[in-house]
């Protein structure tokens, strides 16, 4: 029997505050907590070298700056101290996915069509930063379990379909 995990902590960078339900509630459905968010580049920078979370989820565009801005600021920080950085993003031909590789970006969605990839990737890239390989395999089968049956949300999932579930309020 593998040690437990502790909750993994994520802070989401995001403007769109329908993307930010859908992801809220997928990411603590597969036992992660949110412990911020911010539609600021220069608000997320600085809550984000505070708070210290696992996991960052950044968005290109932004009401205040951009993405670019955040995983800049990250990319000089020491990488023990560097969260996992994951970009979600509408923007996603390959100029901006070559910036964000610069920038050290381990992960590359596109929000039209890999939420639910993006999902299992941050879920199986959580426990591997949490556990030794030979104590990691029981607790990562459970969680994507619980990920390959999120409801409501298929393989080509994408934010229309967040948008579906509520009130526009924010851009995706």
């Amino acid at each position: 029997m593998g040690m437990s995990v502790r909750q993994p902590r994520i802070y989401l960078v995001e403007d769109s505050a329908i993307l930010l339900n859908l992801l809220r509630e997928l990411l603590q459905s597969v036992g992660a907590e949110v412990i911020g968010q911010s539609d600021s580049a220069r608000i997320a920078i600085r809550e984000i070298r505070r708070l210290r979370p696992d996991v960052i989820i950044v968005d290109i565009a932004l009401q205040r700056g951009n993405g670019f801005d955040v995983l800049r600021a990250l990319a000089e920080e020491k990488s023990c101290d560097r969260p996992v950085r994951v970009v979600l993003t509408n923007y996603s031909s390959p100029p901006y996915r070559s910036a964000a590789k610069r920038l050290g970006v381990e992960h590359f969605f596109d929000k039209s069509t890999d939420i639910l990839e993006m999902l299992k990737t941050v879920v199986a890239s959580i426990h591997a930063k949490a556990q030794p390989a030979e104590n990691n395999a029981e607790g990562m089968i459970g969680t994507v379990e619980r990920v390959e049956h999120v409801p409501n949300l298929s393989t080509g999932a994408s934010a229309t379909t967040a948008q579906a579930r509520g009130p526009k309020s924010g851009r995706a």
